[in-house]
C-alpha cells in the first residue's frame, strides 16, 4: 500500500514537471518572438544614438557658426567706433592702450 502511494506521488510529480505537457499560446509567442527581437533592438538602439550624436554634432557646430558671425559683427562695431573715436579727437588711440584692462596682466 505504501508503495503503491509512494508511486502514485512520484507520477504525480513526474507529470507536473513534464515537457510533453504543451506550452500556452503565449509562452510559446514570446518563446519564438523575443529572442529574434533582441538583435532588432540592438540595431534599432544603436542607429538611435549615431543619429543622437549626429544632430548633437551639427547643432554645436551651427552654434559656433552663428557665435563667430556674431564676433565679427562685434568685432567691426568695435573697430568702426575706434575710428570714429580717433576722428573725433584727432589723435590715434592705440589699440593696446584701448584693449588692455588694469586687472589683466597678460594683456
Amino acid at each position: 500500500m505504501q508503495r503503491a502511494l509512494f508511486s502514485s506521488q512520484l507520477r504525480q510529480r513526474s507529470r507536473r514537471y513534464s515537457t510533453e505537457n504543451p506550452r500556452s499560446a503565449h509562452a510559446q509567442w514570446y518563446s519564438d518572438i523575443l529572442p529574434a527581437m533582441v538583435p532588432i533592438f540592438l540595431l534599432g538602439s544603436a542607429v538611435y544614438l549615431g543619429l543622437q550624436l549626429t544632430q548633437t554634432r551639427l547643432s554645436h557646430e551651427k552654434y559656433m557658426v552663428e557665435a563667430q558671425e556674431r564676433v565679427e559683427i562685434l568685432e567691426a562695431q568695435v573697430d568702426a567706433l575706434q575710428r570714429s573715436r580717433e576722428q573725433d579727437s584727432g589723435t590715434p588711440i592705440s589699440k593696446s592702450t584701448a584693449n588692455a584692462s588694469k586687472w589683466r596682466v597678460w594683456q
